[in-house]
């Protein structure tokens, strides 16, 4: 009887599991399909395309460039949203299926790159999303970019296809990986097609999931290398060796200043020679002091954690690096020393900002100014409240004491040329409304900062669900990246800005007070000023390249400089004019005087006149009548012969050098200081096309406008770039028309020439090298073609002024020109420009093919941030 009612008690179990069983199949299917937000079922009819494609070579870090091609149904029910604007939440979770994870509703990436948004066509029976991302492997992360990722090791590198959940059953048509011509350590599964370079899996039809490719390469040394920069202990390598720039011209300025001291202008030196030379030694060491401190402050906090020493300083590093900031700016101000009202609103913004750093939660602030996503109620307060401008306002105080010390140092250091008694206090001239145009300038750069960043992040999480959490999450981002601000600015604003044009203010003072001295020397400059102008010429306007594998060897570049001008100036003693001698055996440089400079120009254009009526007679015999000019062209090839006072008067010219040669190579001015500052004139104002061609290549050219905006100093960079561009090309100009006199050449293009060959020279070394690592050379090849040209103009320029008087005397300057320069000899020049003009024209074209680098994030950003993206959802 037991047994027959477990029989039937079996038979019932039975009998309801098959009722309920299916019913609770597809109560499960139907909590799946609710689960599945992408609605992903009729993406098993979606097409898909992926490619990713390797550069190395001609690139400064490894370049990762994909293109992802998704073929949608009509059918699939958000594929309407894909043409909805980029704001909406609707587009962002119809993108987050295609491209992402469906259910991390945060996604963040700062090592991808997106050369624009995703773009989305319609056919007849499909939606089409095509989007391209771009990726620079400078370090050892992980880095998602796409549909892949690469993963970063010490000697190989891995290649991943991470492809979206909802296209998991989509038709994956063709995945293609090109390795940029190396061949891979090993791959899975095995390719289609290709070959060993360029793999190929394609998929005849559809059904199953996408193959699961895995790609090892072994990437070339020197870019290996660079991605271990950042890496404990190399990162010290890296800094160390950048400092032995500044270690290297501490000891240069520092000797120049000995130099100048022991050998004065006059006998004894002048006012203005002793402060232009003491203020060049004062700030020799500012320079090195600040260029040392703000690079310690960078890498001791890497050392603190890497080496457990300085245990305290990463918690206090933000309030450290405010300190730094504003004591350093404020030590600029004691030695600019500006007047008092300016001192007292240094004093106030440096008192303001100490406050800020030694009782930061007195102003609401968080502890050590860090503020993290989960304070959710600090957040809400500072929000709220609005006391996140006290951290904004402590960044302006610090961007303002160092606009108002830089601007004040500038005026001390341009105003010491004028000293007049010895020991005579200096002070920076600094009006009134100077104040306000740095207070709004400090408030501008730092405005523009914040939205640079907040440009960056919403480039960087545009997939992100908009709402309360991701609000909390944009503002601890900005916060955070503020609180970066004065770690920031001193690297930028210094190294940019401040040591170079403040190095360009002291060199050109103790030139110009030398030149002014009553004995200077008025033709050319002398030994010393020579070595002034020569560490003028290598800091402030011939390139200096010299980043191979990551590592700074500007003194490559600078060594080179040094050589090629020694060379100049040693072929400059023997070629140039005024080096040639007389007949007695008196070069000319001893001979020659502002005084003469009538005569000079009277035997020019006598010269050229009677050469004129020489080739008129040229078809004809009138043997008598060309004797007759070929007498007076002897006559005139004397020096001088109507000052009978003169020790050297009718003494011979040298064969190769006429009355015009000997004219062009006094130049315009009478002395070399003059002739340097009328050529500075001339260069600047060629130069401004220049500076317009430079402008896009450097700026706007390819994705380099649009990352502008992206960077904290980008727009500020701007308007540096066009400054320093002019300031580059003028001081060229100055160099040419200082030494004007001793440079090899008979007439202004061609001294022009000489000095473009210095100034092409570590350009040249730096191609070579970069060719050889594998790195492009960017656009210093259109800088160069640029100064020759805007050289070749200035010396034309000064040719044409140093005969000035006879303007009067011809229609056009063109007409003037060729007079100077003779008809034979113009048509070379013309033909000299049209080349330049040539190869600044295919210059141009390259570069118009040719898209710039583009920096994911800047390397001292990596990790900074303490904002997490909300939610607990990561992607796989």
């Amino acid at each position: 009887m037991r047994t027959l009612w477990s029989a039937r008690l079996a038979v019932l179990i039975g009998l309801l599991a098959l009722l309920v069983l299916p019913e609770t199949g597809m109560s499960a299917v139907a909590w799946g399909a609710e689960q599945d937000n992408c609605h992903s079922l009729p993406l098993k009819d979606a097409k898909v395309t992926t490619s990713v494609r390797l550069e190395h070579d001609r690139q400064d870090y490894t370049r990762a460039e994909t293109d992802l091609v998704v073929q949608v149904p009509k059918a699939w029910k958000p594929a309407a949203d894909l043409l909805l604007n980029g704001d909406t939440e609707q587009y962002r979770a119809a993108m987050r299926c295609v491209l992402r994870y469906p259910d991390e509703l945060y996604p963040y990436r700062d090592t991808e790159w997106r050369p624009w948004p995703p773009k989305v066509t319609v056919q007849k029976k499909w939606i089409t999303v095509e989007h391209r991302a771009v990726t620079y492997v400078d370090d050892l992360r992980d880095r998602d970019f796409g549909t892949w990722r690469i993963s970063a090791g010490r000697r190989y590198w891995t290649l991943t296809l991470v492809h979206p959940p909802a296209l998991g059953t989509a038709w994956w048509q063709e995945i293609t990986v090109d390795l940029g011509g190396r061949a891979a350590r090993s791959m899975t599964p095995v390719p289609t097609k290709g070959s060993d370079t360029k793999v190929i899996w394609t998929r005849a039809k559809a059904g199953g999931e996408p193959p699961q490719v895995e790609v090892r390469i072994q990437p070339p040394a020197t870019k290996a290398m660079i991605a271990r920069w950042n890496e404990a202990p190399w990162y010290l390598v890296r800094s160390g060796i950048w400092l032995s720039w500044e270690t290297a011209l501490l000891p240069v300025l520092l000797l120049l200043v000995r130099r100048l001291s022991r050998a004065p202008a006059t006998s004894l030196a002048t006012p203005a020679e002793d402060a232009t030379r003491r203020n060049l030694l004062i700030w020799a060491w500012v320079w090195f002091a600040g260029a040392l401190v703000f690079e310690l402050d960078d890498q001791l906090p890497s050392i603190a954690q890497d080496y457990e020493v300085f245990t305290w300083w990463p918690d206090y590093r933000a309030l450290i690096h405010f300190g730094l900031a504003v004591c350093g700016g404020a030590a600029l101000c004691l030695f600019g020393r500006p007047r008092w009202y300016a001192m007292l609103a240094v004093g106030v913004a440096t008192a303001y900002t100490g406050f800020f750093v030694g009782l930061p939660g007195q102003l609401g602030q968080p502890e050590h100014l860090w503020l993290f996503t989960e304070d959710v109620t600090t957040i809400e307060h500072l929000q709220v409240t609005g006391q996140f401008l006290w951290l904004a306002l402590a960044c302006v105080c610090v961007a303002f004491v160092w606009l108002v010390g830089f601007l004040s140092v500038l005026q001390r250091l341009r105003a010491a040329r004028h000293i007049q008694v010895a020991d005579e206090p200096q002070r920076g001239y600094f009006p009134w409304w100077g104040l306000v145009l740095c207070a709004v300038a400090a408030t501008a750069v730092v405005a523009l900062c914040v939205w640079a960043q907040h440009n960056t992040f919403e480039d960087q999480s545009w997939l992100s669900r908009a709402d309360d959490s991701y609000d909390r999450w944009h503002f601890v981002t900005l916060y955070d990246e503020l609180v970066w601000f004065p770690s920031n600015w001193p690297d930028w604003f210094p190294g940019t800005i401040c040591w170079w044009y403040g190095g360009i203010f002291a060199l050109l003072s103790v030139l110009s007070a030398r030149a002014a001295a009553p004995g200077g020397s008025p033709l050319s400059p002398d030994r010393p000023e020579l070595l002034v102008i020569t560490v003028y010429f290598v800091l402030s306007v011939a390139p200096i390249p010299g980043w191979y594998v990551g590592l700074s060897f500007l003194l490559l570049s600078a060594a080179l400089v040094l050589l090629t001008g020694l060379f100049l100036r040693v072929v400059g003693e023997r070629r140039s004019v005024l080096s040639r001698k007389l007949e007695n055996g008196t070069p000319l440089s001893e001979v020659i005087r502002e005084s003469d400079r009538h005569w000079l120009f009277d035997s020019a254009r006598k010269y050229r006149d009677l050469h004129s009526q020489l080739r008129r007679l040229e078809q004809g015999d009138q043997d008598a009548k060309r004797e007759e000019l070929e007498e007076q062209l002897d006559q005139l090839h004397r020096w001088n012969p109507d000052d009978t006072a003169g020790p050297h008067a009718g003494e011979r010219l040298p064969d190769s050098v006429d009355a015009v040669e000997l004219a062009l190579a006094w130049g315009p001015r009478d002395t070399w200081w003059h002739n340097g500052q009328r050529a500075a004139l001339l260069a600047a104002l060629f130069a401004l096309p220049a500076t317009g061609v430079s402008f896009w290549a450097d700026n706007v050219r390819g994705p380099l406008w649009r990352d502008v905006a992206n960077s904290e100093f980008g727009v500020i960079g701007l308007v540096d770039h066009v400054i320093t561009s002019e300031f580059i090309w003028a001081g060229a100009g100055f160099v040419l028309g200082a030494l004007w006199r001793v440079l090899p050449g008979r007439r202004g293009p061609a001294k022009a020439v000489g000095l473009s060959v210095v100034f092409a020279t570590p350009v040249v070394a730096h191609w070579i090298i970069s060719t050889a690592v594998g790195q492009p050379i960017g656009t210093l090849a259109l800088h160069v073609a640029l100064t020759l040209l805007v050289l070749t103009s200035t010396g034309v320029a000064m040719d044409i002024d140093t005969f000035r008087q006879e303007g009067h005397y011809w229609p056009t300057k063109a007409a003037l020109l060729l007079s100077i320069y003779q008809l034979r000899t113009a048509s070379v020049q013309l033909a000299f420009f049209v080349a330049q003009v040539v190869a600044l024209v295919g210059v141009w074209q390259q570069l118009k093919g040719n898209d710039p680098m583009v920096l994911i994030q800047p390397e001292d950003q990596i990790g900074r941030s303490n904002a997490e993206p909300p939610g607990d959802d990561t992607a796989p």
